[in-house]
């Protein structure tokens, strides 16, 4: 998810659709595209290129950045499932259609292959909560780490 799509965070306790609407309010369509894992490393790097720091919001990997790196280069590692991913393999990733169209500068996304749009944002997200076991619970996963 971009920097700016995320416009709150979930209260505790009881949620309604006004609340999920108040988080993702821009209707956006999520869209599904390949992408290698050289190109997943370029575009994390992107969050500090030519541009004020755009930490992009992430969810199915990890990954580590160093400060004292070079821009274009600050991606130390990025994992999935606890291991590094292959730079030669193709990853599935979902982003919605802003991110997908070059959007706050990610023009890795316009490189991605076999692009398919999907449902809107928000709907995904209702699906996606409706889904989990009642009362859900969620806390910080630490997806992303600074070294230094």
């Amino acid at each position: 998810m971009n920097p700016g799509g995320i416009r709150t965070d979930l209260r505790k306790g009881s949620l309604v659709f006004r609340d999920l609407f108040a988080v993702q309010p821009f209707g956006n369509s999520l869209v599904r595209m390949t992408l290698t894992g050289h190109q997943i490393y370029d575009l994390l790097n992107q969050q500090w290129s030519n541009q004020p720091p755009r930490i992009l919001n992430v969810s199915g990997l990890t990954y580590t950045w160093d400060h004292d790196r070079a821009v274009g280069d600050r991606v130390v590692e990025v994992q999935k499932n606890g291991a590094p991913i292959d730079r030669a393999a193709v990853y599935s990733v979902t982003v919605n259609d802003f991110l997908a169209a070059g959007g706050d500068n990610f023009t890795v996304f316009l490189k991605g292959d076999r692009q398919t749009v999907g449902p809107i944002d928000l709907k995904a997200l209702v699906a996606y909560l409706q889904g989990l076991p009642q009362p859900f619970r969620a806390s910080i996963e630490g997806r992303i780490t600074r070294r230094h």
